[in-house]
């Protein structure tokens, strides 16, 4: 596998969220809350080629599937609520060896975390890197809301059998790991900032760029 297939970013959205709707095409930033993203990720140094958008096949998400196409960049779609298999279609089609999970509500996030995550990742050759713990569907964060970042390899991924897993773990991706496989957790890197996710309305005034 060459080099640029190493790590990949799969980000994972949709515009049928019942806290705040549409909130991935939402107005931020002088482009969108998925726009501003994406741009981050480039202006940080990551390929344009080394990104794409994991979101449903509804027919909300077409719009958000037009405009991802329409800034150059991939686009998967799978079920709505199995955003598991949404990652290993990502993860099958793109060849990523390993993928790093963002999602577009995510908008603010840290290029320093990410790049420390992905070296501890590869250096500890695991399953899944992260700076999370989810066990008995309760969070322990190790950097705050909004910054999280999970690095998968895809060999692992694909080799789990969703048809077996649960609702919750179909939903977020990364609890059967916890239980199942090797998992690496990113508890040093000190950042000192706020909540940084945008769940709500409150969330994205409070969270706002011109």
């Amino acid at each position: 596998m060459s080099r640029n297939k190493e790590i990949g970013f799969v980000i994972q959205a949709r515009l049928g969220s019942h806290r705040l709707p549409g909130k991935a095409l939402l107005y931020y930033g002088g482009s969108t809350v998925i726009g501003y993203l994406i741009d981050s990720l480039i202006d940080s140094g990551f390929k344009k080629e080394s990104i794409c958008v994991a979101t449903s096949l509804s027919h909300v998400d077409n719009i958000l599937v037009d405009y991802i196409k329409g800034i150059g960049v991939s686009v998967y779609r799978g079920d709505e609520n199995n955003v598991l298999c949404r990652y290993q279609k990502a993860a099958s089609i793109s060849g990523f060896k390993n993928i790093v999970r963002l999602t577009g509500d995510n908008p603010l996030i840290d290029p320093k975390l990410i790049r420390h995550c992905i070296g501890e990742h590869l250096q500890a050759d695991v399953a899944l890197t992260t700076t999370r713990k989810i066990e008995n569907k309760t969070v322990t964060r190790y950097v705050p809301k909004g910054l999280s970042v999970d690095i998968i390899n895809s060999k692992a991924l694909l080799s789990i059998d969703a048809s077996k897993c649960d609702e919750y773990e179909k939903e977020h991706v990364i609890p059967f790991f916890f239980n199942n496989l090797d998992v690496k957790f990113i508890k040093d890197y000190i950042v000192k900032s706020d909540d940084m996710s945008i769940d709500t309305i409150e969330d994205y005034v409070r969270l706002f760029k011109v």
